[in-house]
């Protein structure tokens, strides 16, 4: 099937407003809307460009009617977000962030499936859905140190290291006796390239494994210590 040819009314708003005449952008996205009012790309723009104007209620009508269109657009929703949290309403934008997310989740899974040629992507075990309820789970508790690695835990079977980082480097420092963070922190950071940092965990963690008998956590980072080490010596 050919491709529909890009709009040229559409093509010709979005340059009016690269040229700064908005007025004219904004006729033309609303002569768009009003021959069809379910125009996808004029209702993200025209609500973007009322917002910019300080019609922060249109916005949000505009962008509502496109989450309707488009139910798993993030733009859309990370939108409205934007929109709400202008507007002075911290609690509806981050009902819609949230929501924005899980869509990000969904998409980044799929395209890790994808990549694994359709097998279920980086672990089949983790859903948006569980995130979800992890990130959840720790913005009701961010003292939770067990909410928090299972979070961490996730966004690694991810592929997402750097966002497990915070969530352990968080927990450590709410029980810095806890062995096995220093390990879970110490192969994230590996994970994200920084095995200088995840060395010097490893070299915290060990004494305090050795102190507590946690003798799993103990050898598990002192071998990977000894392979930074090696590889730094090597280089």
């Amino acid at each position: 099937m050919t491709p529909a040819a890009p709009d040229p009314r559409f093509r010709a708003a979005l340059m009016a407003k690269r040229r700064g005449e908005i007025d004219e952008a904004q006729r033309i996205l609303e002569e768009m809307l009003d021959a069809d009012p379910e125009h996808a790309d004029a209702l993200e723009v025209l609500g973007m460009l009322v917002s910019e104007r300080g019609d922060l209620d249109r916005a949000i009508a505009l962008t509502k009617r496109l989450v309707e269109l488009q139910p798993q657009s993030i733009m859309a929703h990370a939108n409205l977000s934007r929109f709400y949290m202008l507007q002075g309403d911290k609690e509806t934008a981050e009902d819609w962030q949230g929501k924005a997310r899980v869509l990000g989740w969904k998409e980044e899974v799929g395209r890790k499936a994808a990549a694994a040629g359709g097998a279920g992507g980086l672990d089949a075990g983790v859903s948006p859905d569980l995130v979800e309820k992890q990130e959840k789970a720790v913005e009701a508790a961010p003292d939770d140190v067990m909410a928090r690695m299972a979070l961490a835990s996730s966004y690694r079977r991810l592929g997402m290291p750097v966002k497990a980082v915070s969530h352990l480097q968080h927990a450590l420092g709410l029980d810095e006796s806890m062995s096995v963070l220093y390990l879970e922190l110490g192969k994230s950071l590996e994970e994200a390239n920084m095995p200088g940092d995840a060395a010097d965990v490893y070299r915290k963690g060990i004494p305090v494994a050795d102190a507590r008998g946690d003798f799993m956590p103990r050898n598990q980072m002192a071998t990977r210590l000894t392979q930074i080490e090696k590889k730094t010596a090597g280089s």
